[in-house]
């Protein structure tokens, strides 16, 4: 018998609580994290079967860290999938962010009326601005009323400090479908690196279908058009954003220099760990304690003191940087990967000048050492509702398979494109997008599932090999991480830390508190939960043989 959804009181006593109170101030006896070593995640996930598709080979080879890049468009598309995968008549509700415009709705867009057609039945969205969806996440999941699919990015996930034993309650164990060589049932979805379907693991059940990481979280990124212009180069170390901030800022001409998140690629450059570190003494250090991190504290406020921050982000820390960065009110800006190909096809077909270029990995000073740190190998994951019974939970497992289609598969070429002909052409081998779809084809289908990564995006003229070449560059120098094959969910008390330690950090850059407090929001930090960590990853460091 399914077990019933928990009640919204006591989902808030779960979620809602430890997001709003952390530390010494919760009552109960928070969960103290788990870690499991990959090995042992083997019978929980997944056995891999590689979905080979004839005759598509990469122009540009893979290695390890490095995706094969494709600079022309297959004549041909293999079509993964072919029965409809809805067979109920039920309509699918699924949550899931966008980062830019909401596209028309159902009734209203030819996009989701044909992906529905090819699906055999309804998928209705409820989308949410990407730049504020944890909160609108925390809200909904506090209400523990759940859409039948949720989207839940990881970067959100681990603020949340009860969030494995909230989803352990709210959402489906996966197991029983996918686990071992079950997952040949849903064929796509066997297709996903193993190391992502652990990730998908969550008090030691298999709830996520995972969103498969690029190796690399984000890299800094520049109008190369403005750049151009004003007679600029790309900055070769952390130093060269301060001059480029004064040759850049134009207040009066709307133009700015920086948009949101440089402080994490400044982060990276300063030589700050993505967690935690291992120290001379055998010990571990979090991030927060680095000589680094309080030395990217002064230069990012420096950056906000000088003014060369746009003053929507100075106003608002989640400020949507991708529509200022599209106007050419800022330069330079920190983003994903895939925030490339999204930006070139949502601003170069109104303004054919837009130009973003990636900028190479660059040290803190010049000739320092470089780093480039490592992603977790998944960074979202779709979650299924716990209690729709054995028919419908298949149902919907079939679903993310069809959207699972790799690159080659008509399946993906219609989650990303639309139909051809409509929402977009080919000229010369090459996908141009129509007026029709940049209006209605949003990343809203490829959100019901992940997908093996691909550089395929060759309708941007040198995008694939250009991206190749930064993340040859960057596998060079690649962090070793040292709980790297180790499946580690955060201890709560640290999770619910997270927001209200770095919203302080956010009000020293924007001058709102002193420089000189952040040992007292460090000591805060370590007192509440902080060095408890810590203890929790050494036993788990020294039990591996990390230590």
């Amino acid at each position: 018998m399914p077990t019933p959804d928990p009640t919204r009181r006591a989902f808030l006593g779960l979620v809602g609580a430890s997001v709003l109170v952390a530390g010494c101030a919760e009552k109960r006896q928070a969960p103290q994290g788990t870690a499991v070593a990959a090995d042992k995640l083997k019978s929980l996930v997944p056995t891999r079967v590689p979905f080979e598709i004839p005759g598509l080979k990469p122009d540009l080879p893979a290695s390890e860290f490095v995706q094969a890049g494709f600079l022309t468009r297959p004549a041909q598309m293999v079509q993964a999938v072919t029965t409809p995968p809805l067979t109920s008549g039920k309509e699918v509700t699924a949550m899931t962010p966008l980062w830019g415009t909401v596209p028309p709705g159902l009734g209203s867009n030819s996009y989701y009326e044909e992906v529905n057609k090819r699906l055999g039945g309804v998928v209705r969205f409820n989308i949410s601005d990407g730049n504020t969806y944890g909160q609108k996440l925390s809200t909904v999941l506090a209400s523990g009323d759940v859409p039948e699919m949720v989207m839940v990015p990881e970067w959100e996930l681990v603020k949340i400090g009860r969030f494995t034993e909230a989803a352990n309650k709210l959402f489906a164990d996966l197991g029983p479908y996918l686990a071992g060589d079950k997952a040949k049932e849903f064929p796509l979805l066997a297709n996903y690196d193993t190391a992502a379907w652990q990730y998908g693991v969550f008090g030691g059940v298999l709830q996520g279908i995972p969103w498969q990481n690029d190796p690399y979280p984000f890299a800094t990124f520049v109008r190369q058009d403005i750049m151009k212009k004003l007679g600029l180069e790309h900055p070769k170390s952390a130093d060269d954003l301060l001059t480029l901030g004064a040759a850049i800022t134009d207040a009066k001409g709307k133009r700015w220099a920086f948009g949101g998140g440089m402080e994490q690629e400044i982060q990276r450059a300063f030589g700050v760990p993505r967690e935690w570190r291992k120290k001379s003494d055998g010990t571990l250090e979090y991030k927060y304690e680095t000589e680094e991190w309080a030395a990217h504290i002064e230069f990012v406020a420096k950056l906000f003191e000088a003014g060369h921050v746009h003053p929507d982000v100075v106003a608002n820390k989640d400020a949507d940087n991708k529509a200022i960065f599209g106007s050419g009110e800022i330069v330079v800006y920190r983003d994903g990967l895939g925030a490339w190909h999204e930006a070139l096809g949502r601003f170069q077909a109104d303004n054919p000048d837009f130009d973003m270029q990636i900028v190479d990995p660059y040290p803190a000073k010049p000739g320092g050492r470089l780093t480039m740190w490592r992603n977790e190998p998944a960074s979202m994951f779709i979650f299924i509702k716990k209690g729709l019974g054995d028919a419908r939970t298949r149902e919907l497992l079939a679903l993310s398979n069809w959207a699972s289609g790799p690159f080659g598969t008509q399946e993906y070429e219609l989650c990303y494109n639309g139909v051809e002909g409509r929402h977009y052409t080919v000229e010369d081998g090459k996908v141009k997008q129509t007026a029709l779809g940049r209006k209605e084809v949003a990343p809203t289908y490829l959100f019901l599932s992940g997908r093996p990564n691909a550089n395929a995006m060759s309708q941007y003229d040198g995008l694939v090999q250009s991206l190749w070449d930064w993340q040859t560059k960057a596998a060079a120098i690649l962090e070793n991480d040292p709980f790297v094959g180790i499946r580690v969910e955060r201890p709560s008390k640290m999770a619910g830390l997270v927001t209200p330690t770095e919203d302080k950090m956010q009000e020293i850059f924007r001058g709102k508190r002193p420089i000189s407090e952040w040992p007292k929001i460090l000591k805060d930090w370590q007192e509440q939960g902080g060095n408890e960590a810590r203890e929790f990853y050494m036993k788990v460091a020294r039990e591996n043989g990390r230590l």
